[in-house]
């Protein structure tokens, strides 16, 4: 027979949250949804969340920087669908906007261009046809890179002399 778990107190939902957010970076709305899950009112996660960032365990800029710089580093993801992951975190469009103003150009260019290498190279095709052309440029926006920006790497393309299909 399952139990019901009583509703978290301030001070037990303030020292899961403080624990969470100290393993890794947190958002006020996700941390607003774990204490919902719990069963925490609206009003004592309010003011979990306005003690946690007053004790700087919370701080949306700094997670929002924090994911888009993992999210381009790790994941080859693109401004536009970093900033779309963050917008459905329901962070407010100041912090999304900022999140990526960051980026450095040249390291931007070179990991998209290892994005489109990486998807050129699974295509064993050389040269490449009309539609396996757009079928990377496809597979790059989806990554959420910008057109133009995939268009000027496309055309200046040269495959490495370790790339098996050249």
């Amino acid at each position: 027979m399952l139990r019901r778990q009583p509703p978290l107190t301030y001070e037990n939902a303030l020292s899961r949250m403080a624990a969470l957010c100290a393993k890794c970076e947190q958002c006020t709305p996700d941390l607003l949804k774990k204490m919902s899950s719990c069963g925490v009112s609206a009003g004592v996660a309010a003011k979990v969340i306005s003690r946690l960032i007053e004790l700087k365990f919370v701080d949306d800029r700094r997670f929002s920087k924090a994911y888009a710089h993992d999210k381009l580093h790790f994941s080859g993801w693109g401004r536009r669908k970093i900033r779309q992951g963050l917008w459905a975190k329901r962070l407010p469009p100041d912090i999304i906007e900022s999140a990526c103003d960051d980026f450095e150009d040249e390291e931007y260019s070179a990991i998209a261009l290892r994005v489109i290498a990486s998807k050129i190279r699974s295509m064993k095709e050389c040269p490449l046809s009309r539609e396996s052309k757009i079928k990377v440029i496809r597979y790059a926006m989806q990554r959420g890179f910008e057109y133009p920006l995939i268009a000027d790497l496309m055309r200046n393309y040269k495959p490495d002399s370790d790339d098996s299909w050249q």
